[in-house]
């Protein structure tokens, strides 16, 4: 069975991305930097069939939240969360975390887990954007 909480490693090397997040929140290049590294790093797993089906659609939600908050386009987005989604993608372009992505399999699962955490203790604000974007961008 899946873990869906970070150990003490993945949150010590989470909270290091935390305080970097605090600081890109309010720097929109910055912030779209990390924007598409996600999506870079997203691109070279197009051939990871194993957990990318799985992350692929969440990141993408993600980048579409944020982008949509950095545009001005949806203003709801809490700041505590945007720096928590922030924190969680640069945990995920990092290279070297808690278990380096070089490790077959076991690397890109420990981003999962962060994401995935994530994704359930921000449940509702996503939940709140995909409705905004439903109505919003679906015309």
């Amino acid at each position: 069975m899946a873990r869906t909480e970070p150990n003490a490693t993945e949150k010590r090397f989470f909270n290091r991305f935390k305080d970097k997040a605090m600081q890109i929140v309010g720097d929109s290049s910055a912030l779209k930097n990390v924007l598409v590294k996600v999506q870079d790093k997203l691109d070279r797993m197009e051939n990871d069939d194993s957990l990318k089906g799985k992350i692929v659609a969440y990141l993408n939600l993600i980048i579409r939240m944020v982008s949509n908050s950095v545009s001005g386009a949806y203003p709801d987005m809490p700041w505590q969360t945007m720096v928590m989604i922030i924190a969680g993608l640069l945990y995920f372009i990092a290279p070297l975390d808690a278990l380096p992505d070089f490790i077959p399999v076991a690397g890109l699962l420990d981003d999962a887990t962060i994401l995935a955490w994530l994704g359930k203790s921000f449940k509702d604000d996503l939940s709140r954007y995909k409705e905004w974007e439903e109505v919003n961008l679906s015309r």
